[in-house]
């Protein structure tokens, strides 16, 4: 059975442990591709990354998610820190490749 992680800062990532999930607290956003790149050769089947991580590693998202199937990424925002629009932007990408157009607002 594949396993689910989250990866983010402790106040977002501690959330998560009461549900079973692998916690990877990242205490910096620029560790978070190292972290990310670890957490992609483990047999995780989805992986939740913080908004404020994945601002900072967009390209190894994107990059791994379009070779492999699994894990599929999810970006969740900080429950402690304003939106910044990383989540959204990437789901309007996804929609627009799924359907071959933008949804309007």
């Amino acid at each position: 059975m594949l396993k689910m992680a989250v990866l983010g800062d402790k106040e977002t990532s501690l959330l998560f442990l009461s549900m079973g999930l692998d916690v990877l607290i990242c205490p910096r956003p620029q560790e978070g591709r190292n972290m990310l790149q670890e957490a992609f050769k483990k047999d995780y089947g989805i992986i939740f990354v913080a908004e404020s991580i994945a601002r900072e590693c967009m390209d190894i998202i994107e990059g791994l998610s379009e070779k492999k199937a699994f894990p599929i990424v999810t970006i969740i925002p900080d429950f402690t820190r304003r939106f910044s629009q990383v989540a959204e932007a990437r789901l309007r990408s996804l929609t627009r490749r799924a359907i071959g157009m933008e949804l309007p607002e």
